[in-house]
């Protein structure tokens, strides 16, 4: 009886997490466009819609239009550039190996300020992505792994808060659309749709695509992923 009830519980427990783990749905790009930025390892929408930022890990920034086409490459370098955000007026670039945000100006794509990030993880496991968060009116950046943190700063670059995430195995890239935070995992291959406010996954998405290690999404709603390795940009109908 001991054995049957045990098991039981075990079956219980195991049923109660499927249920809370959404289940991935499975989407396939729909265009994809090769582009000449080096290791790309994030990407972002302008604010005006019309153009991207594109990091890479060999610490540069570019600008590009909506197909890829270098138009700007910023003075800027760095180590090992891994996230970008932007809004109207600057871009910022998270600097993995040397812990630190750097901000630019939009106009000239110069650096005009650096936030220290400190982080005591591995080197090569520290903060992968950035994004803002509209719904908090805070900036979230996430280390890739080993754990993965979610860190909360204000307007200023003050750590205000800070939380585990165990929904995936890494987090290659975050971005805020449509009242959302969305999250990219490269081990899991997977694109994780979160509550902004209290982090919950909602849903998930599993892409086709190798080495996934940045996200953003374009006026129309599009998803946009950029691949590493392939140095190629995947385009995805609205999930």
């Amino acid at each position: 009886m001991r054995f049957i009830m045990a098991g039981l519980c075990i079956a219980l427990l195991f049923s109660n997490f499927i249920a809370a783990t959404p289940r991935a749905k499975k989407i396939r790009y729909v265009n994809k466009i090769s582009i000449k930025v080096p290791e790309p390892s994030d990407i972002c929408l302008s604010a005006d819609g019309t153009k991207l930022f594109i990091v890479s890990d060999q610490g540069y920034l570019y600008e590009t239009d909506l197909q890829g086409k270098i138009l700007r490459k910023s003075v800027v370098e760095g180590t090992d550039f891994e996230g970008v955000y932007a809004d109207r007026d600057f871009v910022y670039v998270v600097d993995e190996t040397a812990r630190r945000v750097i901000k630019v100006d939009t106009k000239d794509l110069k650096q005009v300020a650096v936030y220290e990030t400190p982080y005591s993880g591995a080197r090569n496991s520290g903060v992968e992505a950035i994004t803002f968060n509209q719904t908090t009116g805070s900036f979230i950046l996430i280390t890739e792994k080993n754990p993965i943190y979610i860190f909360e700063y204000d307007k200023g670059f003050h750590k205000i808060n800070q939380r585990k995430f165990t929904g995936a195995r890494d987090v290659s890239a975050a971005t805020y659309h449509d009242g959302y935070l969305w999250l990219l995992s490269d081990e899991d291959r997977k694109v994780f749709k979160l509550d902004p406010a209290t982090f919950e996954i909602l849903e998930t998405f599993s892409i086709d695509v190798v080495n996934p290690e940045g996200i953003a999404f374009d006026k129309d709603g599009k998803m946009i992923i950029c691949g590493d390795d392939t140095k190629t940009l995947y385009f995805f109908n609205k999930p």
